[in-house]
């Protein structure tokens, strides 16, 4: 092929050989051309060409008809000559010199721009690589339609020259030519061309609006090896030209995305080497990666063939993979919003980008700004319920269970973030704890720390809500799974004080727990001060329910407490482990109310009284391991020294059921039974103090047929009865109920105390 662009004439002589000439002059002197071209062989056209067309089309200038018309008829002829003749060349250079004359006409530029892209499809490579950066020098100065031939030209010259490489010279001219607006432009073409897919269906591709993909196609068919040789192109150009990542940076991620693997695989490589220095909080950047997300199709103002499709699934999921890494994408409103919900609830969705959709949604309830979660919060949170729900317990797919995870992470991290939108309702607390017992269990942990973070949004909810949390934790305090168990003891001790009693009453049943970590959050809602791990002032002040108000709760949960028919019964009403914690809590309310004489002195304390004994005689029971024995009947001791009176009437008719006690394996309870013995002795008439003390000694009597702790048990009564005897308004003798002066030498050498 001849060289095109090898013309000694300039452009400046085209214009100088039509200055001064009339009209009539220029229309003789292409009728004189017109006939030598008609006169022309083939093989010496192209010589022709280099002078007769820029000299023609220059001739366009002018404004009158017959001028015009001759051009007209000149150019005709030559396209009938040239059309089927690839090798006859054109003369690209002054073509384009003609072109960006300043004071060249629109109709001398318009057919300029038409043989220009023709002379390139004629052109030597060599030739066309030189001139094809130069057609970026000021493009965003020209009409758009000149823009979107020049881009096509130049797209399409970088598809067959830089597929595999771009020499250093032609980058340097890339670099060269054009400034920053010029260089924008020819990204925003690129990234268009790289998003664009052969389709067979009437839509425009993914990412692409109809007047996009008109432009970048020309309304011509593009082939599968054409798309790919143009795109790997134009990743080879983009980089050669140095400019900034954040520019470049959706072209690349666009590359990565697309359907032809080696497109895939340098998209990818690029994206690597500008991932640490990419600046994802820069607004534009951001911006345009939204758009690439999800398009502007919805916006009404936009008209339909302007309107921008979301890209591709593939796309779309590296675009949320990054926006997961970028603050200002958090802070993005309502953008942020489109892309989640196109992410879960999309037409086009799939279960990686609900996925994906989800870890973004984490990551904007962490990284957002409290006016955009004020915004989006509510939105996004009813959306997050809608798509648990499409979910079932027993889903197994991978995607579909990180999904899940992403969820309930966010509902948590909403809770810190906005408390207020979940404190109304108890709606999603019981939903989370539903959860942590039906879900499967590698998603328990995270359901967990979610409902534990919930858990916060519910100080200060309203008094419904918090009678509401009551019921709900009791119920699930008492469940199989222990996760549940956990969060309901937890909460329990977050949301309520110590004069909470069903708060409460849920740790001391967690109290029995099988599970350590759980038995120690229940006994610290209990006994804060015993808690050795944390630095725990001990001057804490601790405020206890009353003793009433708190046996009232334990009986409304379980009534048989009350039921005095069943005392000495074999079976518990509690586990041992919740009954120890019950009787030493109850000890402690007990104590709080006998500082204040106010309540000590009412009935309702009497009655008080009465149900607590009720309850540690009920804790005697022979189901009750030994720790509970020891503390049941210290409790009862505690209770009598501060109101032996009391004690004393009330176990006068009891002793025959505490004897059976007194041969107990545990020392503590053996010597706890034997004082209340001695404290209800005080209540026995003469006559039956003189038979309790006779059937005591009888029992020593037999003293080589007794177990030890029979032996201590009794000696140990007899020792308190005795010392209660001794200490009666009227003395009474030892020796008047049969006890020889020997039998008080051994019970004073036994038991120096007494």
């Amino acid at each position: 092929m001849a060289d095109s662009s090898s013309s000694s004439t300039t452009t400046s002589s085209w214009a100088s050989m039509l200055t001064g000439k009339s009209d009539a002059e220029i229309e003789e002197l292409l009728d004189r051309m017109l006939t030598r071209l008609a006169l022309c062989d083939d093989s010496k056209l192209q010589d022709l060409l280099t002078k007769l067309l820029p000299l023609s089309i220059a001739s366009l200038s002018s404004s009158a008809p017959l001028v015009r018309n001759k051009v007209l008829e000149i150019l005709s002829h030559v396209n009938k000559r040239v059309k089927h003749q690839h090798d006859i060349g054109l003369p690209l250079s002054d073509l384009w010199q003609l072109y960006r004359e300043s004071n060249a006409s629109s109709m001398v530029r318009n057919f300029c721009i038409m043989y220009v892209e023709m002379a390139v499809e004629r052109a030597r490579k060599e030739d066309k690589e030189n001139m094809a950066p130069s057609f970026l020098a000021n493009i965003s100065k020209l009409p758009i339609q000149h823009q979107d031939i020049l881009l096509r030209v130049i797209t399409k010259v970088i598809g067959e020259c830089h597929s595999a490489q771009v020499s250093d010279e032609v980058a340097a001219m890339y670099r060269r030519f054009g400034g920053l607006p010029d260089h924008k432009i020819f990204l925003e073409f690129c990234l268009h061309m790289v998003l664009y897919q052969p389709t067979s269906q009437s839509a425009c591709p993914a990412g692409l609006s109809i007047t996009q993909c008109d432009r970048v196609t020309g309304k011509r068919q593009l082939t599968s090896d054409y798309l790919r040789n143009v795109k790997l192109g134009i990743l080879n150009v983009v980089q050669a030209m140095e400019l900034p990542t954040e520019l470049v940076y959706p072209l690349y991620v666009s590359a990565s995305a697309d359907c032809q693997e080696s497109i895939v695989k340098r998209g990818e490589e690029l994206l690597k080497k500008n991932a640490s220095v990419v600046n994802l909080e820069d607004a534009n950047l951001v911006s345009k990666l939204f758009v690439l997300f999800n398009g502007t199709a919805g916006t009404d103002q936009i008209p339909p063939e302007s309107r921008v499709s979301p890209g591709n699934p593939s796309l779309r999921a590296k675009l949320v993979s990054i926006f997961c890494r970028s603050i200002t994408a958090a802070n993005s409103f309502p953008l942020t919003l489109q892309c989640i919900f196109g992410c879960i609830y999309g037409s086009n969705t799939t279960s990686r980008l609900k996925q994906l959709g989800m870890e973004f949604t984490v990551w904007v309830f962490k990284h957002g700004a409290m006016d955009q979660l004020r915004l989006m919060g509510p939105v996004i949170l009813t959306g997050i319920l809608k798509s648990l729900d499409g979910y079932s317990a027993s889903e197994s797919d991978t995607i579909a269970r990180e999904t899940k995870s992403f969820a309930f992470q966010a509902i948590g991290l909403l809770a810190k973030r906005m408390p207020q939108l979940f404190r109304e309702k108890v709606d999603v607390a019981r939903r989370l704890f539903d959860a942590l017992q039906s879900e499967a269990q590698f998603l328990r942990l995270t359901i967990q720390e979610a409902t534990n973070s919930l858990a916060f949004a519910y100080k200060d909810a309203p008094q419904h809500v918090l009678n509401d949390l009551e019921s709900l934790l009791l119920r699930s305090s008492q469940v199989e799974e222990s996760e549940v168990r956990f969060c309901a003891i937890r909460w329990a001790t977050l949301l309520f004080d110590m004069q909470h009693c069903p708060s409460r009453f849920i740790c001391m049943l967690g109290a029995a727990d099988p599970k350590l970590d759980i038995r120690e959050i229940a006994l610290e809602g209990l006994f804060p001060d015993e808690d050795q791990r944390k630095a725990v002032s001990k001057s804490l002040d601790l405020k206890y329910p009353k003793l009433s108000d708190m046996l009232d709760y334990i009986i409304q949960q379980q009534p048989a407490v009350l039921d005095s028919a069943s005392v000495g019964g074999p079976k518990l009403h509690f586990p041992s482990k919740a009954y120890v914690a019950m009787i030493k809590f109850l000890l402690r309310c007990f104590d709080a109310d006998m500082k204040q004489n106010n309540l000590v002195e009412g009935a309702d304390f009497s009655v008080a009284v009465e149900r607590l004994c009720l309850l540690l005689e009920h804790a005697m029971a022979h189901e009750g391991s030994v720790d509970l024995h020891a503390n049941a009947s210290k409790a009862l001791i505690s209770i009598g020294s501060h109101i032996p009176q009391v004690m004393a009437s009330r176990y006068v008719d009891k002793i025959t059921w505490m004897r059976q006690f007194l041969g107990h394996i545990d020392f503590d309870t053996r010597e706890s039974i034997s004082r209340l013995i001695g404290i209800a002795s005080c209540s026995l008439s003469l006559h039956s103090l003189s038979d309790l003390i006779t059937e005591l000694i009888s029992t020593i009597g037999a003293a080589p047929k007794l177990r030890f702790e029979m032996q201590h048990g009794v000696l140990c009564t007899l020792g308190y009865v005795t010392a209660n005897c001794m200490s009666r308004a009227v003395s009474v003798s030892f020796l008047s109920f049969g006890i020889s002066p020997k039998c008080i030498q051994v019970l004073l050498l036994n038991f120096p105390v007494i």
